[in-house]
């Protein structure tokens, strides 16, 4: 089921209900359930040339094994809490909160057992394609 502009659901997306191959409605809850069911990991669900977009779950005790990226990201909570440790700096975040983390940034997240995150990255230059991006084990 697909959320269309106006709130209804229909069973197309909505670039099948007006013929824009440019629209194209993002499965996020559909992909973070797939992804907690599997015992976490990352799933890219949009990429164009300047933008990112994925669904990263983490589940205890599993440990974060994210690495410094050479774009600007954003975390959006989906479900869960944790915290987010940027070059030192720790912060608290819960369902409904998002945090920035600058290009270069070491980072990664703690304190978690179960933990959903949106990721947004703001791509500056297509380093690794989207291709490769997907077959890795940690993308991010």
């Amino acid at each position: 089921m697909f959320l269309n502009i106006d709130g209804s659901t229909s069973s197309r997306r909505i670039s099948e209900q007006i013929g824009s191959p440019f629209v194209d409605a993002l499965e996020v809850d559909r992909t973070r359930r797939r992804l907690a069911e599997r015992g976490g990991g990352y799933e890219i669900i949009h990429d164009s040339p300047g933008l990112e977009v994925g669904v990263y779950v983490l589940v205890a005790p599993e440990p974060d094994h994210q690495n410094a990226h050479a774009d600007d990201e954003l975390y959006v909570v989906l479900e869960g809490r944790g915290e987010l440790t940027v070059e030192g700096e720790t912060l608290a975040l819960h369902e409904g909160q998002a945090a920035f983390v600058p290009a270069g940034s070491d980072h990664r997240f703690t304190g978690y057992e179960g933990l959903s995150v949106l990721v947004i990255f703001a791509r500056q230059k297509e380093q690794t394609p989207v291709h490769e991006r997907r077959q890795m084990e940690q993308p991010l």
